[in-house]
């Protein structure tokens, strides 16, 4: 490691709570939004979302954004827990390209870095631009974690 090196210090990844099973089309579902005590700057998104029992519309997308907020203003007038929302604001994270591929899943990570600092509060949310329903199975079908992170000068 050279001498005053910048790196990232990542906390690990921990799951958010928001509840993504039969999300149907066009409808969008927050996290419990994640108090930023640690004053972290970023954080990596993983999301598996898996596609319903009805293949979805080739070439559509489950769009992923960032919520922000400072314990009384939020985003999108968010909650503080898992629920609907409806995004009319909110930064886009990042996108998950589908395929007309039924109890498929379809996975990336995503990084917040681009929109800035992540603030007091903050969380995602998910909406299904796919053409149907995501999958009924089971909550386990999906996966939805974040790893904050901070940049740390390496002396």
């Amino acid at each position: 490691m050279a001498a005053k090196e910048i790196r990232l210090k990542f906390d690990g990844y921990v799951a958010l709570t928001q509840t993504l099973l039969s999300l149907t089309n066009g409808n969008a579902r927050q996290s419990t939004l994640i108090s930023n005590t640690n004053l972290r700057h970023g954080a990596l998104l993983t999301y598996r979302i898996k596609s319903g029992a009805a293949a979805p519309t080739v070439g559509t997308i489950y769009e992923i954004f960032l919520l922000k907020g400072n314990g009384t203003v939020r985003t999108d007038n968010a909650g503080a827990s898992d629920a609907a929302i409806t995004i009319v604001n909110a930064q886009l994270v990042g996108t998950l390209q589908v395929t007309a591929t039924a109890n498929a899943n379809f996975t990336d990570v995503f990084d917040t870095a681009p929109l800035g600092k992540l603030g007091p509060e903050w969380g995602t949310a998910v909406r299904n631009s796919s053409g149907q329903t995501v999958s009924a199975g089971v909550e386990s079908d999906f996966v939805k974690e974040y790893n904050a992170y901070v940049p740390e000068l390496q002396a």
